[in-house]
Protein backbone atom coordinates (compact mmCIF):
# COMPACT_ATOMS: atom_id res chain seq x y z
CA UNK A 1 0.00 0.00 0.00
CA UNK A 2 1.53 3.35 -1.20
CA UNK A 3 0.18 6.56 0.03
CA UNK A 4 1.55 9.98 -1.27
CA UNK A 5 0.86 13.19 -0.94
CA UNK A 6 -1.39 12.74 2.02
CA UNK A 7 -2.80 15.86 3.96
CA UNK A 8 -5.41 16.42 6.47
CA UNK A 9 -8.82 17.14 4.54
CA UNK A 10 -8.45 20.62 6.24
CA UNK A 11 -5.66 20.86 4.42
CA UNK A 12 -7.21 20.04 0.77
CA UNK A 13 -10.26 22.00 1.37
CA UNK A 14 -8.18 25.06 2.61
CA UNK A 15 -6.15 24.64 -0.88
CA UNK A 16 -9.61 24.05 -2.77
CA UNK A 17 -10.83 27.95 -1.54
CA UNK A 18 -7.35 28.85 -2.44
CA UNK A 19 -7.24 28.05 -5.58
CA UNK A 20 -10.84 28.69 -6.29
CA UNK A 21 -10.12 32.21 -5.17
CA UNK A 22 -8.09 33.04 -8.26
CA UNK A 23 -9.11 35.23 -11.20
CA UNK A 24 -6.87 32.65 -13.06
CA UNK A 25 -6.14 29.52 -11.28
CA UNK A 26 -2.42 28.94 -11.22
CA UNK A 27 -1.34 25.09 -11.89
CA UNK A 28 2.33 25.57 -10.45
CA UNK A 29 1.13 23.41 -6.76
CA UNK A 30 -1.37 20.81 -7.99
CA UNK A 31 0.53 18.58 -6.14
CA UNK A 32 -0.37 20.20 -3.16
CA UNK A 33 -3.90 20.18 -3.45
CA UNK A 34 -5.18 16.48 -3.94
CA UNK A 35 -4.56 13.28 -2.69
CA UNK A 36 -3.84 10.08 -4.33
CA UNK A 37 -3.96 6.99 -2.72
CA UNK A 38 -3.63 3.35 -3.48
CA UNK A 39 -4.01 -0.12 -2.58
CA UNK A 40 -3.20 -3.45 -3.75
CA UNK A 41 -3.64 -7.24 -3.29
CA UNK A 42 0.30 -7.96 -2.46
CA UNK A 43 -0.34 -11.76 -3.55
CA UNK A 44 -1.50 -10.88 -6.66
CA UNK A 45 1.36 -11.30 -9.77
CA UNK A 46 -0.40 -8.49 -12.22
CA UNK A 47 2.37 -10.07 -14.72
CA UNK A 48 0.02 -12.71 -14.80
CA UNK A 49 -2.84 -10.27 -16.53
CA UNK A 50 -2.91 -9.45 -20.17
CA UNK A 51 -6.67 -7.82 -20.94
CA UNK A 52 -8.92 -5.45 -19.35
CA UNK A 53 -12.12 -4.14 -20.36
CA UNK A 54 -13.07 -0.71 -19.39
CA UNK A 55 -16.42 0.95 -20.59
CA UNK A 56 -16.41 4.21 -22.48
CA UNK A 57 -18.18 6.29 -19.48
CA UNK A 58 -17.70 6.59 -16.00
CA UNK A 59 -20.14 6.13 -13.08
CA UNK A 60 -21.68 9.42 -11.29
CA UNK A 61 -22.22 8.83 -7.78
CA UNK A 62 -24.79 11.13 -6.25
CA UNK A 63 -28.13 11.83 -4.71
CA UNK A 64 -30.16 10.44 -7.43
CA UNK A 65 -32.20 7.17 -7.34
CA UNK A 66 -31.39 6.56 -11.11
CA UNK A 67 -28.27 5.24 -12.81
CA UNK A 68 -26.31 8.08 -14.18
CA UNK A 69 -23.06 8.30 -16.68
CA UNK A 70 -20.41 10.80 -17.58
CA UNK A 71 -19.84 10.52 -21.21
CA UNK A 72 -18.89 13.75 -22.21
CA UNK A 73 -15.05 15.37 -23.85
CA UNK A 74 -13.47 15.76 -19.89
CA UNK A 75 -14.86 12.35 -19.23
CA UNK A 76 -12.99 10.58 -22.08
CA UNK A 77 -9.98 12.45 -21.37
CA UNK A 78 -9.80 10.44 -17.81
CA UNK A 79 -10.67 7.44 -19.37
CA UNK A 80 -8.05 7.97 -22.27
CA UNK A 81 -5.83 8.89 -19.37
CA UNK A 82 -6.28 5.37 -17.76
CA UNK A 83 -5.79 3.44 -21.30
CA UNK A 84 -2.58 5.12 -21.97
CA UNK A 85 -1.19 4.44 -18.23
CA UNK A 86 -2.62 0.79 -18.62
CA UNK A 87 -0.66 0.66 -21.95
CA UNK A 88 2.21 1.82 -20.73
CA UNK A 89 2.27 -0.82 -18.38
CA UNK A 90 1.87 -3.60 -20.79
CA UNK A 91 -2.03 -4.33 -20.95
CA UNK A 92 -4.06 -4.58 -23.44
CA UNK A 93 -7.51 -3.06 -23.24
CA UNK A 94 -10.62 -5.87 -24.79
CA UNK A 95 -13.58 -4.91 -26.82
CA UNK A 96 -14.91 -8.50 -25.03
CA UNK A 97 -15.93 -8.25 -21.62
CA UNK A 98 -16.69 -11.89 -21.13
CA UNK A 99 -12.62 -12.73 -22.44
CA UNK A 100 -10.82 -10.06 -20.22
CA UNK A 101 -9.15 -11.03 -17.96
CA UNK A 102 -9.49 -7.38 -15.80
CA UNK A 103 -11.97 -5.41 -15.59
CA UNK A 104 -11.70 -1.76 -14.54
CA UNK A 105 -14.83 0.31 -13.31
CA UNK A 106 -14.29 3.50 -12.80
CA UNK A 107 -16.54 6.20 -10.63
CA UNK A 108 -17.18 10.25 -9.69
CA UNK A 109 -18.12 11.04 -6.47
CA UNK A 110 -20.26 14.08 -7.29
CA UNK A 111 -22.64 15.09 -4.61
CA UNK A 112 -22.37 12.37 -1.66
CA UNK A 113 -20.39 11.39 1.28
CA UNK A 114 -19.92 7.66 1.96
CA UNK A 115 -17.58 5.33 3.37
CA UNK A 116 -16.09 1.52 2.79
CA UNK A 117 -14.26 -0.31 5.54
CA UNK A 118 -12.52 -3.79 5.45
CA UNK A 119 -14.91 -5.36 8.31
CA UNK A 120 -18.17 -3.80 6.22
CA UNK A 121 -17.57 -3.68 2.95
CA UNK A 122 -20.58 -3.76 1.85
CA UNK A 123 -21.80 0.12 1.10
CA UNK A 124 -22.43 -0.08 -2.26
CA UNK A 125 -25.73 -1.85 -1.73
CA UNK A 126 -27.24 1.29 -0.46
CA UNK A 127 -26.07 3.19 -3.87
CA UNK A 128 -28.48 0.70 -6.42
CA UNK A 129 -26.94 2.21 -9.17
CA UNK A 130 -23.06 1.59 -8.47
CA UNK A 131 -21.62 -0.53 -10.46
CA UNK A 132 -23.24 -4.14 -9.78
CA UNK A 133 -20.82 -7.43 -9.27
CA UNK A 134 -23.19 -8.87 -12.38
CA UNK A 135 -22.07 -6.43 -14.37
CA UNK A 136 -18.86 -8.70 -15.14
CA UNK A 137 -20.42 -12.26 -14.24
CA UNK A 138 -22.06 -14.55 -12.04
CA UNK A 139 -20.67 -12.74 -8.86
CA UNK A 140 -22.21 -13.09 -5.42
CA UNK A 141 -21.07 -9.32 -4.18
CA UNK A 142 -17.61 -7.59 -3.79
CA UNK A 143 -14.04 -8.69 -1.93
CA UNK A 144 -11.34 -6.15 -0.85
CA UNK A 145 -8.50 -8.87 -0.13
CA UNK A 146 -6.62 -6.08 1.81
CA UNK A 147 -7.67 -3.97 4.90
CA UNK A 148 -9.29 -0.74 3.57
CA UNK A 149 -10.87 1.94 4.78
CA UNK A 150 -11.87 5.22 2.70
CA UNK A 151 -14.27 7.96 3.22
CA UNK A 152 -15.15 9.81 0.25
CA UNK A 153 -16.94 13.23 -0.55
CA UNK A 154 -17.91 15.62 -3.40
CA UNK A 155 -15.15 15.78 -5.86
CA UNK A 156 -13.50 12.34 -6.07
CA UNK A 157 -12.38 9.82 -8.51
CA UNK A 158 -12.19 5.81 -7.95
CA UNK A 159 -10.57 3.63 -10.41
CA UNK A 160 -10.82 0.05 -9.27
CA UNK A 161 -9.32 -3.31 -10.95
CA UNK A 162 -11.24 -6.65 -10.77
CA UNK A 163 -10.02 -10.10 -11.34
CA UNK A 164 -12.59 -11.55 -13.61
CA UNK A 165 -10.66 -14.69 -14.11
CA UNK A 166 -11.09 -15.34 -9.89
CA UNK A 167 -12.72 -18.57 -9.32
CA UNK A 168 -16.60 -18.66 -9.22
CA UNK A 169 -17.65 -22.06 -8.70
CA UNK A 170 -16.84 -21.73 -4.84
CA UNK A 171 -18.96 -18.56 -4.37
CA UNK A 172 -16.02 -16.31 -3.71
CA UNK A 173 -16.57 -12.68 -4.36
CA UNK A 174 -15.14 -10.66 -7.28
CA UNK A 175 -11.97 -9.80 -5.88
CA UNK A 176 -10.82 -5.65 -6.09
CA UNK A 177 -7.35 -6.42 -6.77
CA UNK A 178 -5.92 -2.07 -7.43
CA UNK A 179 -7.94 0.78 -6.68
CA UNK A 180 -7.39 4.10 -6.49
CA UNK A 181 -9.02 6.92 -4.24
CA UNK A 182 -8.50 10.52 -6.01
CA UNK A 183 -9.78 13.90 -3.82
CA UNK A 184 -9.49 17.35 -3.68
CA UNK A 185 -9.88 17.98 -7.35
CA UNK A 186 -12.48 20.09 -7.06
CA UNK A 187 -12.26 24.28 -7.72
CA UNK A 188 -14.45 26.34 -9.59
CA UNK A 189 -12.38 26.24 -12.90
CA UNK A 190 -13.91 23.69 -15.02
CA UNK A 191 -10.02 23.10 -16.90
CA UNK A 192 -8.16 23.15 -13.74
CA UNK A 193 -10.14 20.76 -12.49
CA UNK A 194 -9.52 18.09 -15.10
CA UNK A 195 -5.89 19.07 -15.21
CA UNK A 196 -5.79 18.22 -11.29
CA UNK A 197 -8.12 14.98 -12.21
CA UNK A 198 -4.96 14.08 -15.71
CA UNK A 199 -2.32 14.84 -13.23
CA UNK A 200 -3.60 12.59 -10.54
CA UNK A 201 -4.40 9.62 -12.50
CA UNK A 202 -0.65 9.51 -13.61
CA UNK A 203 0.90 9.71 -10.38
CA UNK A 204 -1.54 6.98 -9.38
CA UNK A 205 -0.13 4.63 -12.13
CA UNK A 206 3.04 6.11 -11.21
CA UNK A 207 3.45 4.57 -7.41
CA UNK A 208 1.91 1.91 -8.52
CA UNK A 209 4.79 0.30 -10.46
CA UNK A 210 4.17 -3.14 -8.94
CA UNK A 211 1.97 -3.13 -11.86
CA UNK A 212 4.09 -2.69 -14.39
CA UNK A 213 4.38 -6.17 -17.01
Amino acid sequence: MTIKKFQFLLIVLLGVTIASCQKDPSTSDLQQDYLVYTAHDSDVDFADFNTYYLPDSILLIGNSDQTEYWKDADAQAIINAVVANLTTYGFQRSADKETADLGIQLSYVKKVTYFVGYDYPYWWWYYPYYWSPGYWGNWLGWHYPYQVYYGYTAGSLLTEMVNLGADQESGKKLPVIWDSYIGGLLTDSQSLNLERTLNAVDQAFAQSSYLNK
